[in-house]
C-alpha cells in the first residue's frame, strides 16, 4: 500500500470534486478530511506512485483509483477489530450518487432483496445479470466489488449524474465509488458480468475482475471516490 502522503496545494480538481462532495449533503460524522486524497494526473504524478499494489493476508492485487478523488471515511470499530486496515483485501463498488447517503448511514453493502433503512427493497442493477437473465446457476444475491476502479467505474455500477459548480457555473459528469476492504476468503472471484467483450484492466482478467460474497458484514468502508469529467 504507498504511504500516506499531504495533497497537493490548491489542486483545482480536488476543490471541484469536494464542491460535489458538499452538493450530497453527507454528515460531518462520516468524513475524516485528515486522509483525503487526490489521485489526478497530476497529484498522483507528484507522489510517484504505482498504478497498482497488493495487500491484504494473503495479499492481493488492486488498482489504484486513478483520476478520482477519494474523500476518507472513518473507520469503524468494526473493521479496526477486524484489523481490515493491514489484512483485509482493497476492492471497489461503483453505485449512484443518490445512493451514497442511505449506504453510509445503513454502514454496509446490501444484497438484492433486503430492505434498506427506510423501507426500500433492494433490487439488482440495471444492466446486471437478474433472475430473468443469468448464467445457470449464477446467484444475484450477492454483494459485488472488483479490485478494479476501472470495472467499478462502469456505468452499469456507478451511474452518471450531471453537477454544475456552484461558483464556477462549470457543468460535470459525476460519479462515485466507494473504496473498501474486504474479507479474505468471504468472496469468489469470477468474470465480469457486464457483457463487456473488451479488455477492461490490462492487470487482471475479465475472467476474474468481479469478487461477489454473500456474508452480510464482510466488507469495510473507507473512502469516497469521485470523479468528474468535464
Amino acid at each position: 500500500m504507498p504511504r500516506p502522503s499531504a495533497p497537493r496545494k490548491n489542486c483545482e480538481y480536488m476543490q471541484s470534486c469536494r464542491a460535489f462532495l458538499a452538493s450530497l449533503k453527507l454528515s460531518d460524522e462520516f468524513m475524516d478530511k485528515s486522509h483525503d486524497k487526490c489521485y489526478c494526473t497530476k497529484c498522483h504524478a507528484s507522489r510517484n506512485e504505482k498504478l497498482y499494489y497488493t495487500q491484504g493476508d494473503p495479499a492481493k492485487d488492486y488498482a489504484l483509483p486513478t483520476g478520482w478523488c477519494r474523500f476518507a471515511l472513518k473507520i469503524t470499530p468494526q473493521a479496526k477489530a477486524h484489523e481490515a486496515p493491514k489484512k483485509w483485501h482493497v476492492a471497489y463498488h461503483g453505485t449512484c450518487s443518490s445512493n451514497v447517503k442511505s449506504i453510509l448511514e445503513c454502514g454496509q453493502l446490501l444484497i438484492p432483496g433486503d430492505t434498506a433503512l427506510g423501507g426500500k427493497r433492494l433490487s439488482e442493477v440495471d444492466g446486471h445479470f437478474h433472475d430473468e437473465r443469468k448464467p445457470e446457476g449464477f446467484n444475484t444475491k450477492q454483494v459485488f466489488v472488483s479490485p478494479s476502479i476501472r470495472y467499478s467505474e462502469l456505468e452499469v455500477y456507478a451511474k452518471t449524474q450531471t453537477f454544475v459548480h456552484p461558483e464556477t457555473k462549470k457543468t460535470y459528469k459525476a460519479k462515485v465509488a466507494f473504496q473498501l476492504w474486504i474479507r479474505p476468503g468471504s468472496y469468489n472471484v469470477g468474470p465480469q458480468t457486464v457483457g463487456s467483450e473488451e479488455e477492461i484492466d490490462p492487470k487482471f482478467s475479465n475472467q476474474e475482475i468481479e469478487w461477489s460474497t454473500v456474508e452480510r458484514g464482510a466488507v469495510h468502508f473507507y473512502g469516497l471516490l469521485v470523479r468528474l469529467n468535464e
